[in-house]
């Protein structure tokens, strides 16, 4: 990479992420870690025990918040660019600067290798790897990438700036937005689980007709799997973003700006708002309905509906000031067995 303090200032004063450069205009060749920078790294420094680090090491840049920005007074010949977030500038930097080069692979646009139905419609810009499946009718829009072996079935719709990473698969008729990201592995669109029983308890399947929709921005994590509805959609809203090893069951609607890690498992039909958060692991039961800003922790099991915001932990699920208060007392449940005993003894 090639930039500078200056040019870095210069890009993100406006939207008033870096607002001020104190120091020498120094050029950057790399960002790295500040436990392994040397000169002409670019670092994030949010915590003032990293400062010694850069003195000693000598970065070309240090991207500081206001309240640390003196400390770096002695650092001679460093730059420092002070932000209003050094955990956003820390995103937006090195998504501009030193997010991953898929062109470095040099497969070119599209490989010999790859099977690509010839109704589809794939953009000149995008990409295909090799022993990729692009299937009939199947729309690819400018600057995606399908990388090697992944399958794409026929009438799915994938949006622009979208990577579909190795052996993912995008299920028949299934629509993704823009910018999104799915991982290796990941199936979207896979069969939902539905099923009805007859008098001998024997299983029937109910033929999962209907499709995934994913909003902008959403990002599948490494085998994932997030199952096509029975009849409509299953959705996942705009930003939102799953880790690996999650799964999303059939006619789920899931809201925007939500953030789910792994083991992440939610069943059929349930309607999640907007800002979930969910710690690992957390399970949420079918047909369940959750409202906008909630936060899960501390293996949530979700049985019923959550219509306040707030923090919720454990199963049966609490409020998290409850669950505290009961986990601090569960510690203690042998004393307190031992001292009703006593008790009881003194009784007798």
């Amino acid at each position: 990479m090639q930039t500078s303090a200056r040019e870095i200032l210069d890009t993100f004063l406006p939207q008033g992420l870096v607002v001020e450069l104190i120091g020498p205009d120094q050029p950057v060749r790399r960002i790295a870690a500040v436990e392994d920078c040397a000169p002409g790294d670019l670092v994030f420094v949010d915590r003032a025990e990293f400062v010694p680090l850069v003195a000693e090491r000598r970065p070309a840049v240090a991207v500081t918040s206001s309240a640390l920005k003196a400390q770096f007074a002695g650092c001679s010949g460093l730059g420092v660019l002070v932000a209003t977030d050094v955990g956003l500038a820390q995103a937006f930097i090195k998504q501009r600067y030193g997010a991953r080069d898929y062109e470095a692979a040099g497969w070119g646009r599209i490989h010999p290798s790859a099977v690509v139905h010839e109704t589809a419609d794939i953009h000149e810009t995008a990409a295909v790897e090799p022993r990729a499946v692009i299937g009939r009718n199947v729309h690819v829009g400018e600057r995606t990438r399908i990388m090697a072996g992944a399958i794409v079935e026929h009438d799915a719709r994938i949006g622009s700036d979208t990577i579909v990473h190795p052996n993912a698969v995008i299920g028949y008729g299934c629509v993704l937005g823009d910018e999104v990201v799915i991982g290796a592995g990941a199936v979207i669109g896979s069969d939902g689980f539905g099923y009805a029983q007859d008098r001998q308890r024997r299983s029937h399947a109910i033929p999962q007709t209907g499709i995934v929709v994913l909003g902008d921005r959403v990002r599948i994590g490494a085998n994932c799997c997030v199952d096509r509805a029975a009849y409509r959609a299953t959705r996942i809203g705009a930003g939102t973003k799953l880790d690996n090893l999650c799964h999303v069951a059939h006619n789920v609607q899931i809201g925007e700006d939500c953030l789910m890690t792994s083991m992440f498992c939610v069943a059929g039909s349930t309607v999640i708002g907007d800002r979930l958060i969910a710690s690992s692991p957390t399970a949420i039961i079918d047909h369940a309905r959750i409202c906008d800003d909630v936060v899960l922790v501390h293996r949530a099991g979700v049985a019923a509906d959550i219509d306040r915001p707030g923090t919720y932990a454990g199963l049966p699920l609490q409020p998290w000031k409850e669950y505290a208060r009961n986990t601090a007392v569960f510690r203690k449940l042998d004393d307190l067995r031992r001292r009703l005993a006593a008790l009881e003894r003194k009784a007798d």
